[in-house]
């Protein structure tokens, strides 16, 4: 079993002792009766990326609440990973996270949580899909967990650090990265531009260009 395989099935364990929830709270405007009757009739695992997309896209904005939420996250987060062209982006959902403040969860469930992030960097890194790196470490971030273990994966493998790089050039001579969903306050953000700074990465990237950020 890969390290994303066992992270997932670890993810889904956790939130296991969720109950579905018997109704979920919906403007009519973001989710129509169907659609919430398709979430509350099927199995979790068995929801599609398009019977979930208009929940995952407005919950805890103007659908549903935590509990709801927390039940359906096992699968949202699979969903990211799995397809790269479903909606909400992984930094979307990275968002809701955060305003759930997950260190406050049970230690099983945050540590679950982070084991599966870490599981998605590594199999990012292994399957040389670099160009996913940004949107997944924007997300970390947004969860206001600590970046520094996520970064130190990604400095271990320069062509990776070239890539995170490249996605980000334009804007580090301000201090800026340049994924749109970056919101204020971001102590991820600017803990990240500073990692570019570093010596690791200058180093690779001075092997590379001839030249330091």
């Amino acid at each position: 079993m890969s390290d994303i395989e066992w992270a997932t099935e670890n993810l889904y364990a956790a939130f296991s002792d969720l109950p579905k929830p018997e109704s979920i709270n919906a403007c009519a405007c973001c989710m129509t009766a169907d659609e919430v009757e398709t979430l509350l009739a099927k199995d979790l695992r068995e929801l599609t990326p398009e019977e979930l997309s208009s929940y995952a896209s407005s919950a805890l904005l103007t659908v549903g609440d935590i509990s709801d939420y927390l039940y359906f996250l096992p699968r949202i987060l699979e969903l990211s990973i799995r397809d790269d062209t479903w909606w909400p982006t992984i930094e979307v959902s990275g968002v809701k996270i955060g305003m759930m403040d997950p260190a406050s969860w049970p230690l099983g469930r945050f540590e679950a949580l982070l084991g599966f992030f870490h599981g998605v960097v590594n199999h990012l890194l292994e399957s040389k899909n670099y160009r996913r790196i940004d949107e997944w470490m924007c997300a970390v971030a947004a969860m206001k967990v600590k970046m520094r273990p996520f970064l130190e994966k990604v400095e271990a493998n320069p062509d990776a650090v070239l890539e995170y790089f490249n996605a980000n050039a334009k804007g580090l001579s301000d201090g800026r990265l340049e994924n749109a969903f970056w919101e204020d306050p971001r102590p991820g953000h600017d803990e990240i531009v500073k990692w570019f700074k570093s010596d690791v990465v200058s180093e690779i990237l001075f092997d590379a260009y001839g030249y330091r950020v």
